[in-house]
């Protein structure tokens, strides 16, 4: 069983813009999440190198991807792991104004590769429309792997169905908000097939605009071939 985290950590400030980043850490650490993935991440040092910060903290593994240029660094998704990551991508979205990434990564479990991505869709309908087209056709792609995809997709019924599973709406969550400004579900974790969705829930901490949400997701063991 792996516990996955989604959360948009709002550039390490609460509502208040007040530093939390701290609470945020330990957050994460009381969690025990497997994998993580972040959103409105900075690596630069104006705001912080956030994402090293958080995977120093957790003795995680770490991969960024950068979407927007910022002071001598930049601002983007990241990926926190307790597994080996074997490899990353970034994948620039269509957008009209501010730059958009989705993170591809590859990870080593139980001697199988599986695929890891993590985004941040625009608050633009049209462009947000085309991004989830573009990462639809990505999936498709790798739809032979073991994929779960999460972040904050900024749209209430956010669906890549049926090719990916909903883990809110498997576990009964679709009802429970993500963000707390709004009181909408807009951040998503979604799984291929693949995956045993065993929970879903958000964790009503309030370090960022957002709650982080986690899903426990089970690999069955494939059958040795004969």
């Amino acid at each position: 069983m792996l516990r996955f985290i989604s959360y948009n950590i709002h550039s390490g400030r609460d509502l208040f813009w007040r530093k939390r980043l701290r609470e945020m850490a330990k957050t994460l650490q009381l969690l025990q999440a497997d994998i993580i993935g972040l959103q409105e991440v900075h690596q630069n040092s104006k705001f912080g190198f956030q994402a090293s910060y958080l995977a120093e903290e957790l003795q995680y593994e770490l991969a960024f991807s950068p979407s927007i240029p910022f002071a001598d660094g930049h601002y983007g998704n990241a990926l926190l792991s307790r597994f080996p990551i074997t490899d990353v991508q970034t994948v620039a979205l269509p957008s009209r104004k501010e730059k958009r990434t989705l993170l591809q990564s590859s990870l080593s479990y139980r001697e199988q590769a599986i695929q890891i991505w993590v985004t941040h869709c625009s608050l633009n309908q049209a462009a947000r429309r085309n991004q989830m087209q573009l990462i639809a056709a990505l999936a498709e792609q790798h739809k032979e792997s073991p994929l779960v995809l999460m972040g904050d997709f900024n749209m209430a019924n956010a669906s890549f169905a049926p090719d990916l599973h909903d883990c809110a709406l498997v576990c009964g969550g679709g009802q429970l908000s993500t963000i707390i400004t709004f009181q909408r579900r807009i951040d998503y974790i979604f799984a291929s097939p693949h995956w045993k969705i065993h929970q879903y829930e958000t964790i009503p901490v309030k370090w960022s605009d957002h709650l982080p949400i986690l899903t426990a997701l089970e690999l069955p063991l494939q059958a040795p071939e004969e």
